[in-house]
C-alpha cells in the first residue's frame, strides 16, 4: 500500500514514518507540509515525492492511504477532505475533540467507500492482551480499580502546540485519552459517573494537571491522573480483591526496546513478572492495512474511540465550569 503523509510533524519525522517503512507491504509514496520541511523530511526517509500543500498530496493518485498528525482541531476538517478524495484514513489521537464529529468523519470514509482507524497506537501492544487474560482467569480476583497514569515535565515557557487552547491542547487531551482508553479497553463497561479537578496554565487557561474519576456501570472505579508537571510515568494498575497488576510501560513501551513489563502481585506475596514484546506503531499500520486488504470491519476499534471521546468532552466540559 501507497502511504502519503500529512505534515512532517515530530511525531510522523520520529516515530511513524520509520514505522511505516518497517511495515510488511507498506511504502511512502508522498510527504505533503507547509512550513517547508517536506523536502528535508523526504530526503532523509527517501520519499519519492514532496508537496507544499495537501491538497496537493491528496490529489495524487497513486496515493492510496495517508496519515494525519496534524494538530488536534484540524482532525475532522483533513479526515473528511482525504475520504472525499478516495484515501484510506490513520489519523492521529485524538481523533476529534467531540464525538459528534468524529461519527461524521466514520460516517464520510464509509459513504466514500475508504478505511478509518485513529492512530491510539499502545493497544496493538500484545502486552495489553496479556492483562485482559490475566483478568479474566480469576488471578486478581474482582477488579475493583483501575489507575492509569501518564505525565511528563513541559517547559512551560516556550510556546508549545500542547498548550494551545484553540487547538485543542490540554494535559487531558493529550495524555489523559490513554487513561480513559484504556480502562475502557480492559472492563468495557458503560460510565455512570465522573467527576474532574485540574491545575490551569495561568495564561494559556489549559489544564497541565488533571485528576479524573469514574464509576463503571459495574462500580469498577478508575482513577486517571495526567500531567505535565510531573515526572515521566506511562503506567497503569488494576487492583483487585486477591491481587494487583502493574503495567509498567503501558504507553509507551516503544522506548523500552519495545518491550512491555507487567508485575501480578497476589494477596498472599506471591510476585509473578510477564515481559511482552510487540512493535506498536508497526502492528498498528499492519493492522490497519490488513483490514483495508481483507475488507475487515473495523467497527470494535470506531465504538471505542466514540465511547472514550464522549467521556473526555464531558470532562471537558466539567472543568470549563
Amino acid at each position: 500500500m501507497k502511504w502519503g503523509i500529512m505534515s512532517a510533524a515530530n511525531i510522523a519525522k520520529k516515530i511513524v514514518i520509520p514505522a511505516i517503512q518497517r511495515a510488511e507491504n507498506a511504502e511512502i509514496e508522498a510527504i505533503a507540509s507547509l512550513s517547508g520541511n517536506a523536502e528535508e523530511t523526504s530526503t532523509s526517509f527517501d520519499i519519492p515525492k514532496t508537496y507544499d500543500t495537501y491538497e496537493e498530496l491528496l490529489a495524487d493518485e497513486e496515493v492510496e492511504a495517508v496519515y494525519i498528525p496534524l494538530p488536534n482541531h484540524l482532525h475532522k476538517e483533513w479526515t473528511l477532505k482525504a475520504a472525499r478524495a478516495g484515501k484510506h484514513v490513520l489519523c492521529e489521537k485524538p481523533a476529534a475533540l467531540y464525538r459528534a464529529d468524529v461519527e461524521e468523519m466514520i460516517e464520510t470514509c464509509n459513504e466514500n467507500g475508504v478505511y478509518f482507524l485513529e492512530a491510539f497506537m499502545y493497544q496493538f501492544h500484545p502486552q495489553h492482551q496479556r492483562v485482559k487474560e490475566l483478568i479474566q482467569e480469576g488471578h486478581i480476583g474482582d477488579v475493583q480499580l483501575i489507575k492509569p497514569s501518564f505525565s511528563f515535565k513541559l517547559d512551560p515557557s516556550n510556546y508549545n502546540i500542547r498548550l494551545d487552547a484553540d487547538k485543542g491542547g490540554g494535559a487531558l487531551w493529550d495524555l489523559g485519552c490513554y487513561g480513559v482508553h484504556s480502562a475502557l479497553n480492559l472492563i468495557s463497561e458503560p460510565v455512570k459517573d465522573w467527576a474532574v479537578s485540574s491545575s490551569l496554565h495561568p495564561t494559556n487557561k489549559v489544564d497541565t494537571t488533571t485528576l479524573a474519576t469514574l464509576t463503571l456501570a459495574n462500580d469498577v472505579k478508575v482513577a486517571i491522573d495526567c500531567s505535565f508537571d510531573m515526572v515521566f510515568r506511562d503506567e497503569y494498575q488494576v487492583v483487585g480483591s486477591e491481587g494487583l497488576i502493574h503495567v509498567h510501560h503501558a504507553y509507551r513501551p516503544d522506548a523500552k526496546d519495545h518491550v512491555g513489563k507487567i508485575t501480578l502481585t497476589k494477596a498472599n506475596g506471591d510476585v509473578s513478572t510477564y515481559e511482552e514484546t510487540g512493535d506498536q506503531y508497526r502492528l498498528q499500520v499492519e493492522t490497519f492495512m490488513n483490514a483495508i486488504s481483507n475488507q475487515e470491519s473495523l467497527q470494535p476499534y470506531h465504538e471505542a474511540t466514540k465511547t472514550y471521546l464522549d467521556i473526555v468532552e464531558k470532562l471537558q466540559e466539567d472543568m470549563r465550569k
